[in-house]
C-alpha cells in the first residue's frame, strides 16, 4: 500500500511537515508505504489552460518542469496525504499549482487526508480545507480526515495525526468505484464543509476558548465563554447580523486572551 504525502508549504520543516511526519508515522505502523513530496523542492509552474489539452487524457503537459512525475506518482498511489499553509483565505500559491496541475486516469475512489494550516488569526482554516477537499473529490479521492489546523489545536492535532495515518491504511483496503454522486455524498458528510465564513469565525472562537481551557485559563475565560455562547444561540435562532457581531468579539477576544497568555 503506496501513500504520497505533499507537502505545500514552502517551509521544509514547518508546521504542514510536522503533521504529514506523525501522518506517516501511522501510516508506516500499519505496514503502508509513504512517498514524501515537499513541493518547494519541486519546480512547478501553473497551469497554462491549454485550449487543446492532451494532459486530460493522457500523462502529457506542454509544460517541461516536474509537473508530469508528480502527476505519475500522483496516479500510481494508493492514498494521498495533502497538507497545506492558508493564505488569505485560500491555499497558498504553491500548493494551488499542484491541485491545479494534476490528472487522475484512474476509476477507483482512493482515501485521502486533507489538512489546511493557518497561523496568525487562524482565518481561512475551514475555507482552505473546502477548496482542498472540493478538488479531491472531484478528483476521485474521499477524505477519510478533513482537519483545519490553528495554534488553537496544533497540540490536539499533533495527537491525532499518527491515527490518520492508521486509518488511511485500514480504508484504502475497501477502496472500489464511485460515481460523482457519491463522492459528492461523501463530501457532504465532511466536518466544516457546509460552514460560511461566519461560522469559521465562531469555530475559531470556540477553538481559542477550549486552548485555554486545556491549557489552565478557566479563571479567565467565564466572560469569553458567555459570548460564545450567546453568539451560538444568536445564529442557531436565525438572528445572522447580531449573531456575526457577537462570533467576530468573541474570536478577536479569545485571540488577544491567548496571544497575551501564550
Amino acid at each position: 500500500m503506496r501513500v504520497l504525502a505533499v507537502n505545500g508549504s514552502p517551509h521544509k520543516e514547518g508546521i504542514c511537515k510536522k503533521i504529514l511526519n506523525r501522518i506517516i508515522k501511522g501510516v508506516e505502523d500499519k505496514g503502508g508505504s509513504v512517498e514524501l513530496v515537499d513541493l518547494s523542492s519541486k519546480t512547478l509552474q501553473p497551469c497554462l489552460a491549454c485550449a487543446k489539452a492532451e494532459c486530460w487524457e493522457s500523462m502529457k503537459c506542454i509544460v517541461v518542469d516536474d509537473g508530469l512525475e508528480l502527476r505519475r506518482l500522483f496516479n500510481e498511489c494508493d492514498a494521498l496525504v495533502f497538507a497545506a499553509p492558508v493564505y488569505f483565505l485560500s491555499v497558498n500559491g504553491l500548493a494551488k499549482n499542484f491541485i491545479d496541475r494534476m490528472r487522475n486516469y484512474r476509476e477507483d475512489a482512493r482515501p485521502s487526508v486533507a489538512v489546511a494550516v493557518a497561523g496568525g488569526t487562524g482565518k481561512g482554516c475551514v475555507t482552505a480545507l473546502q477548496e482542498i477537499c472540493r478538488w479531491m473529490m472531484l478528483v476521485g479521492f474521499n477524505p477519510v480526515v478533513a482537519e483545519p489546523v490553528t495554534r488553537y489545536n496544533l497540540d490536539i492535532v499533533m495527537e491525532w495525526a499518527r491515527h490518520w495515518g492508521e486509518m488511511l491504511v485500514e480504508k484504502t483496503l475497501s477502496v472500489g468505484r464511485s460515481d460523482l454522486y457519491t463522492r459528492l455524498l461523501e463530501y457532504g458528510r465532511l466536518p466544516y464543509m457546509g460552514y460560511t465564513l461566519t461560522d469559521e469565525i465562531l469555530y475559531l472562537a470556540r477553538s481559542a476558548l477550549e486552548a485555554l481551557l486545556r491549557k489552565g485559563a478557566a479563571d479567565q475565560t467565564v466572560e469569553l465563554a458567555r459570548l460564545v455562547e450567546e453568539a451560538e444561540a444568536k445564529l442557531r435562532l436565525g438572528c445572522s447580523e447580531e449573531g456575526l457581531r457577537l462570533a467576530v468579539e468573541a474570536h478577536e477576544k479569545s485571540m488577544r486572551l491567548f496571544n497575551k497568555l501564550y
